[in-house]
């Protein structure tokens, strides 16, 4: 968008310019301007900080009262995610048996003697203030074999083999009454997705998408608030193969016709280790913002409007795959690391592969900021403990004592998500500029404003802010060390004139006043989506993509987004034009991290000046050089002021 930010703002910095070069950005916040997105200004941190836990009899499972109230209060951690509803009764075994009045379903009867609600304590629902909000997916093959099995040709190949119920009215039933009577009002999962991670192959099978919109219904016959979902797909990297990857998301939803309350998708980065950098499939960031546009175009283009969206997972791990050697963390502990022994020391190994969680989850969770109006609930992959089935678990806050002592509960820096963002709160407000290599937000709650930074590249970013002046300002830092280990600090300082994000660092600014911080104006950007997804285009060829946007003549500001991917070796330069008007990219110095050896994916964005929009807008993308490649589709949002 074109400058709001008046004259009064100055400019601060943390840190002393480097010894060498780096060009500067500048990034303005207006905290007097309220930014809608789509009518919303608030952020929901319960939409977007949860932890992997279902919540339900939590106060029973934590072993400290303190330890709930640190997490609960002090981290303001909300809770997200649980694996197997379904499967934590039919493992009961007595109490799901074949009704032999109603052969290929359950006795209801003998079910009902084992469905229990839990009741929460009263210290419990006052820190949850009285609800939770969790998304629930099932596990595979949980419905008992009375119910048939239906399967595909490929489900066991190199697989472990799934199968899906055949009888779907029965198990719809099942479902349905698991939610209805093994919960309370309390902590009843809010959204339900009837399997978790499903086959590749099952998506474009009709029963798959019949078996999920029978569960809807049977499901909200007895608990309306439950809202149903999914394919719950185990990847979210659309992009591959000039996006022809969408095929089998997009077949999902035209086999249930879009009329799920909500499509799901599980976003991560699979790393490895060269032996000098960490790199691999890269989707958390830029390419998930085409991701998620792409599924709005799509929606809004076949059923006439967009559809919500849940993400029970999201983060990043080491994936070595088939690679020769040792795992990543031990060959960059081998390298970087001092000898050493002992359960601190193994700590602080673990610690490498949670910046790769950690910081895989923070950008996502930003780019989830940035859509509120469609994302309804985001859980990043960390549980709280998992000693009952393997102490090791990568992906824990809690780990017991030397793996076996739970009466002494070490902290893995996976807690660093919580402590990062742990008073990020309020409504956010109008930014502007920047880079494509820094995600910014920025956030205000009474006399306090927060923005939120996260360098996405591998190099240091130097970033001039331009806000209100105040002596009273901390800074907040994540920070991949020299050793891959992550650090996390916070410092006040008297002045701030440049913030210099080293590579890989997110950093959160907290600027508090004297007063109040009052909104004097509220802008409100509504998404206007291409009308074509996916167009290809070769070597030196144009995709071509119409956005058409209601009354330009209003418009305040702009910005347009577009999905894009190249082949691997043809390198990340596109040509961009508007109306017939040439369109300066800036350079986006992390396309190394998100170039594999099969493709380049990501989404640019670019401020446009209102005055070139038209009711309908060509947006031509060119792919000069080799290789071609093709738009996910593109997205102008417009700016209006509100009344």
């Amino acid at each position: 968008m074109p400058s709001m930010i008046k004259s009064l703002f100055v400019v601060f910095a943390v840190s002393a310019a480097p010894a060498f070069a780096i060009e500067p950005v500048t990034v303005s916040v207006d905290p007097t301007t309220l930014r809608q997105i789509d009518g919303i200004g608030e952020l929901d941190r319960v939409t977007v900080f949860g932890v992997c836990d279902q919540g339900k009899a939590f106060d029973k499972r934590i072993d400290k009262p303190e330890r709930m109230k640190f997490l609960l209060d002090d981290l303001n951690i909300t809770f997200g995610r649980q694996l197997g509803p379904v499967n934590s009764v039919t493992n009961w075994g007595p109490g799901v048996v074949e009704d032999p009045k109603r052969p290929g379903f359950v006795d209801r009867e003998a079910l009902a003697k084992h469905l229990q609600a839990d009741k929460p304590g009263d210290a419990f629902v006052r820190l949850t203030d009285g609800r939770l909000d969790v998304a629930a997916h099932g596990s595979h093959n949980a419905y008992p074999e009375f119910m048939g099995a239906y399967t595909t040709e490929q489900h066991g190949s190199g697989h472990k083999p799934q199968r899906l119920p055949e009888n779907i009215d029965a198990a719809a039933e099942l479902a349905a009454l698991v939610m209805a009577h093994n919960y309370s009002d309390f902590d009843r999962p809010r959204y339900y997705e009837p399997v978790n991670e499903p086959f590749w192959t099952f998506y474009n099978t009709q029963h798959m998408a019949d078996w999920h919109l029978r569960t809807k219904e049977a499901v909200q016959e007895l608990s309306p608030d439950v809202l149903v979902g999914g394919p719950c797909s185990s990847v979210a990297y659309y992009y591959k193969r000039n996006f022809d990857a969408f095929n089998g998301f997009k077949a999902f939803m035209d086999n249930t016709g879009g009329e799920l309350d909500f499509y799901s998708f599980h976003p991560y980065d699979y790393m490895h280790w060269d032996g000098e950098k960490i790199h691999g499939r890269v989707t958390t960031g830029m390419p998930l913002e085409g991701v998620i546009d792409l599924v709005q175009a799509y929606a809004v283009s076949e059923f006439g409007d967009e559809v919500d969206l849940v993400i029970s997972e999201h983060g990043g791990y080491f994936n070595q795959g088939n690679r020769p050697g040792p795992h990543p963390v031990e060959a960059i502990s081998d390298k970087y690391f001092e000898d050493g022994s002992g359960f601190e020391h193994e700590m602080k190994k673990r610690s490498i592969a949670s910046h790769v969680l950690v910081s895989s989850a923070l950008a996502n969770t930003l780019v989830f900021m940035d859509h509120p109006h469609v994302v309804k609930k985001a859980v990043p992959f960390i549980l709280l403990e998992s000693m009952a089935w393997d102490p090791y678990y990568y992906s824990t806050l809690y780990v017991p004592y030397g793996f076996e002592d739970k009466s002494r509960w070490a902290e893995s820096a996976n807690l660093d998500f919580y402590r990062f963002f742990r008073d990020v709160q309020g409504h956010r407000v109008l930014v502007e500029g920047g880079s494509p290599d820094v995600q910014v937000r920025a956030f205000v709650d009474g006399d306090t404003l927060r923005i939120v930074l996260n360098n996405l590249s591998r190099s240091p970013e130097e970033v001039a802010l331009d806000f209100p002046a105040t002596d009273r300002i901390t800074v907040r830092r994540y920070t991949r060390q020299y050793d891959f280990t992550p650090s996390l600090t916070e410092e006040e300082v008297d002045s701030l004139d440049r913030l210099t994000l080293e590579g890989r660092e997110a950093a959160i600014v907290i600027a508090e006043y004297p007063r109040e911080l009052r909104a004097s104006r509220t802008i409100n950007e509504v998404p206007y989506y291409a009308d074509q997804y996916a167009v290809k285009a070769g070597p030196g060829e144009t995709a071509k993509l119409g956005v058409a946007v209601r009354e330009p003549r209003r418009v305040v500001g702009a910005t347009l987004r577009f999905g894009v991917t190249r082949p691997g070796d043809a390198g990340s330069d596109v040509a961009l034009r508007v109306n017939g008007r040439r369109i300066e990219l800036p350079t986006e110095n992390h396309a190394d991290r998100l170039t594999t050896e099969e493709e380049y994916g990501s989404t640019r964005i670019v401020e446009l000046d209102p005055a070139i929009l038209r009711e309908r807008n060509v947006i031509e993308v060119g792919f000069p050089g080799d290789g071609g490649g093709a738009v996910g589709t593109a997205v102008i949002r417009a700016a209006y002021e509100v009344p």
